[in-house]
């Protein structure tokens, strides 16, 4: 019988006891005989740089669980939630061996999820009208989509076999065998408050993806516990990434330590007690550089850059003194400050909306990148190598010949090119980062040639 592998696709930014909480769930719920977690890169997706490098952070999924860790590209990982979903789902649907997917949301109910990833999904003509309403409204995209959602919902109880506001406990629908035994979706009150919580969102777009990309992966989800996500305090022993980094950044280590599981805690200890815990500041002034050297019209062809945008950066750079500063001055009611940092991280990158486009019209192009994998574990290698429909890289330095001799499978459905473009930008935006902590730790330079997977 082939084993059953499930994937989780995270940011470990860092590694918490949540983050041990779910991927120790993941295994149970979904009978995993192995776990591949897909991770971003050196910048997440708020568009900001990680708090650690990958390789850390990589070193401390395998240390706490996962058999085996890929890297999503940077293009993916610091771009929307529906394209951080497709990158990473297309990443996993390609691998050909992997059975589920397994994520963290809010509610830990799947039938609430899918009824608005099918509208996301399908896009009917009435909810195109209604996201278009609300964005004329002058509200930014997230919460017009959200409206439109819960309106078109609203409007159409008979969209979805799923919706039952009569019956919340309604089940032996057309998709109860595909996600299994879980709670009915409960009401449109139900669904317009998970609409606000952001690992809902997340769970709506990587159900949306497997719709999209027709995967038989099977999705699970597991409510998440302790503090939610955009806490910035510490709480208790589950406390969020975001009030962990917060809590570094002003105390270091010894302030965070036990909300990290002991194995995660080691290593990021380590980590820090050679280079410094990065912050979006850091990057200040290679940023600033970059935004000076820039016209408005090469500023507006970068991804997430709107013709507005670029012009309210031309304007506004006389006032610039810190990333952070010049991304909260630049966020308006319409664009959302996560949105302005994604968008000045794109710049940063060199990631230009027709490379987004070309993706996106491609089928978001991927390779599997291998961060480390545990050596008990190491027969998934030959699982994944076996069975991949896409190139696999254990050694950078190898990853372009690897691309160019794989990219030509008949099974590989992406183009040389595109992949190749991919693994260049990966290269880059990794440099960058590096960059960064060589300028700040006074560290040797380390070429991403140069690194060698992780066997832990």
């Amino acid at each position: 019988m082939a084993p059953r592998i499930t994937g989780i696709i995270a940011e470990y930014n860092p590694f918490h006891k949540g983050h041990a909480y779910h991927l120790s769930k993941a295994k149970a719920l979904t009978g995993a005989d192995y776990v591949i977690a897909v991770i971003s890169g050196d910048f997440v997706q708020r568009g900001e740089p990680a708090l650690a490098d990958k390789y850390c952070r990589a070193h401390m999924a395998l240390a706490e669980g996962a058999d085996l860790v890929l890297e999503l590209p940077s293009p993916y990982a610091c771009a929307s939630a529906e394209t951080f979903a497709a990158g990473a789902v297309s990443l996993l649907e390609h691998l050909g061996c992997v059975n589920a997917l397994c994520f963290g949301s809010e509610c830990g109910d799947l039938l609430p999820l899918d009824a608005c990833a099918r509208v996301l999904a399908e896009e009917p003509a009435s909810y195109q009208e209604l996201l278009r309403t609300f964005l004329r409204q002058g509200y930014s995209f997230p919460l017009s989509r959200s409206k439109a959602l819960l309106t078109y919902l609203a409007e159409n109880p008979g969209f979805s076999p799923l919706l039952d506001q009569e019956n919340p406990q309604a089940s032996g629908n057309a998709s109860a065998s595909k996600y299994g035994s879980v709670p009915g979706i409960g009401s449109l009150t139900k669904i317009g408050e998970l609409l606000n919580q952001p690992n809902n969102l997340l769970g709506m777009e990587y159900l949306k993806a497997l719709r999209l990309q027709n995967s038989p992966i099977r999705p699970y989800t597991i409510a998440r516990k302790g503090a939610s996500y955009h806490d910035t305090a510490l709480s208790g022993s589950l406390s969020s990434a975001s009030a962990i980094r917060k809590a570094l950044h002003s105390g270091g280590f010894s302030l965070v330590s036990q909300q990290l599981p002991p194995g995660a805690g080691r290593i990021l200890k380590s980590y820090l007690s050679k280079k410094k815990a990065l912050t979006w500041d850091d990057f200040s002034p290679v940023l600033h550089y970059r935004l000076l050297s820039m016209t408005q019209e090469e500023l507006s062809a970068c991804t997430d850059v709107s013709p507005e945008l670029a012009a309210r950066i031309r304007q506004s750079l006389v006032q610039f003194q810190s990333a952070s500063s010049f991304a909260s001055l630049l966020k308006t009611r319409q664009v959302t400050h996560t949105r302005v940092t994604r968008a000045l991280c794109h710049i940063l990158l060199n990631d230009r909306k027709e490379d987004a486009s070309r993706r996106k019209e491609t089928g978001y192009p991927v390779y599997a990148r291998i961060l480390g994998f545990c050596r008990k574990s190491q027969s998934l290698l030959s699982i994944v190598k076996q069975s991949s429909r896409i190139p696999v890289i254990s050694r950078p330095a190898q990853g372009m010949k690897t691309l160019a001799a794989q990219a030509s499978w008949d099974s590989c459905p992406f183009s040389s090119e595109e992949l190749t473009k991919l693994f260049q930008q990966d290269l880059f935006a990794s440099h960058i980062y590096e960059s960064m902590v060589t300028n700040c730790c006074h560290t040797s330079f380390c070429h991403e040639y140069t690194r060698k997977m992780l066997i832990v």
